[in-house]
């Protein structure tokens, strides 16, 4: 049986995996050259304990990034045939309330300690990167938060066991397993313009190297992060919600001397750092780093591009941000940040507002997953932690009706 999966992220890529072991002939497509080279490597890597998602009081977020997380690394490890370890991980994240955060501390740590109860509960041991998560996320000491931090400008840090995978690491190690799967066909330098639906059969519309071409087959999986809604459009399925697709910069920074600790701050317009060890390090401030939005169906390509001499000052609204919070960053030498790599890629989530929002559709991750018509199968992934997870769910549903 031959299954098109539309888009190679790690979303398509997981998919494409866990169908190719079950027997499915999987014809992979994607625009770019590689798989793996758009927003799946564009992003710091974390797999959320729904620590983050603070402002969303139901729980509902933090419950779906725990049962992604639950099922990341057993799932990976099955489809990749090594353990993570060898993907490695950052170091453990802090958790720090900014001055300005749209929750207080008190809240904040309510949260933190719900959520560890949903942690423990759902996340068997040693799934988790082999970490013990059933300690839970401890409040930092003032002279513990002084040394990392700006007490003026952070008000409480939480240490807890969440970390990220380097996704420079995990992007090789896809393309190389995915190369080697005879049961996959990867279509690449094609974009796929829309899928026509009949009862027996689906085809898929796309252009190969300028020639617009059509194929057949007996199930498509939309798996593509900005593309997607275009597609879903033509096979007549519209957006349940608002959606907003930002364009978001961050630095990676390459230092021997560097010390600064793998960091989210809560709860806003603020940013990331994320050490992955070996001296490579993950920095992003959003004020800064934000190129722009979009509600349309699809990117406009002025933001697809980073202006040239939008560059520098992004750089330095990123270092500043940052350094506001953890002022040790001001010690990296100035050699090394020039040298660190600006990049970036689409986000895409439900709602029309930004982050600054209390109300924004950005605080939740809950609406989610899979959708499915007859052969058609479209994904919303949401967040890395969740595309495993997903990628099985979708999986099973085209096993079942073989």
């Amino acid at each position: 049986m031959r299954v098109a999966v539309l888009g190679a992220g790690l979303q398509g890529s997981c998919l494409a995996m866990d169908l190719a072991s079950t027997g499915f002939l999987v014809d992979l497509f994607d625009r770019n050259p590689a798989c793996m080279t758009q927003a799946s490597l564009h992003n710091e890597g974390k797999v959320h304990l729904g620590y983050v998602y603070g402002n969303d009081p139901s729980l509902r977020s933090a419950r779906a990034m725990v049962e992604g997380a639950a099922t990341f690394g057993p799932l990976l490890e099955r489809w990749l045939e090594i353990p993570m370890s060898r993907l490695g991980r950052s170091a453990e994240f802090n958790y720090a309330v900014h001055r300005d955060s749209l929750l207080s501390p008190a809240d904040f740590e309510v949260h933190l300690r719900r959520t560890h109860e949903i942690v423990v509960g759902r996340i068997a041991p040693g799934d988790y990167f082999g970490l013990d998560l059933h300690q839970p996320p401890r409040r930092l000491r003032a002279p513990e938060l002084e040394n990392d931090y700006d007490p003026q400008v952070v008000q409480t840090v939480h240490r807890t066991s969440e970390v990220s995978i380097d996704p420079r690491v995990l992007a090789q190690t896809v393309r190389d397993r995915i190369a080697a799967d005879h049961r996959i066909t990867q279509v690449l330098d094609t974009e796929v313009v829309g899928v026509g639906l009949a009862d027996d059969r689906i085809t898929v519309e796309f252009i190969d190297r300028g020639t617009p071409a059509v194929a057949d087959y007996e199930y498509v999986v939309n798996a593509l992060w900005d593309g997607r809604l275009v597609v879903d459009a033509s096979a007549g399925l519209v957006p349940p919600n608002p959606w907003l697709f930002r364009v978001k910069h961050f630095l990676m920074l390459q230092s021997a001397t560097a010390r600064l600790p793998s960091t989210t701050i809560v709860l806003g317009p603020f940013g990331d750092i994320v050490d992955y060890g070996q001296g490579a390090f993950y920095l992003s401030w959003y004020p800064s780093g934000l190129q722009g939005s979009s509600s349309g169906l699809e990117v406009p390509e002025s933001l697809r591009s980073l202006p040239g001499e939008a560059s520098h000052e992004m750089r330095a609204g990123i270092v500043a941000g940052l350094a506001s919070i953890t002022p040790r960053l001001l010690e990296v030498p100035v050699s090394d940040m020039d040298a660190a790599e600006l990049s970036g890629g689409v986000i895409f989530a439900w709602g029309e507002t930004d982050i600054d929002d209390p109300s924004s559709g950005l605080h939740s991750r809950f609406e989610t997953g899979p959708m499915s018509v007859g052969r058609y199968h479209s994904v919303d992934t949401g967040k890395l932690t969740t595309a495993p997870l997903f990628a099985q769910r979708v999986g099973d549903r085209l096993r079942a009706a073989q």
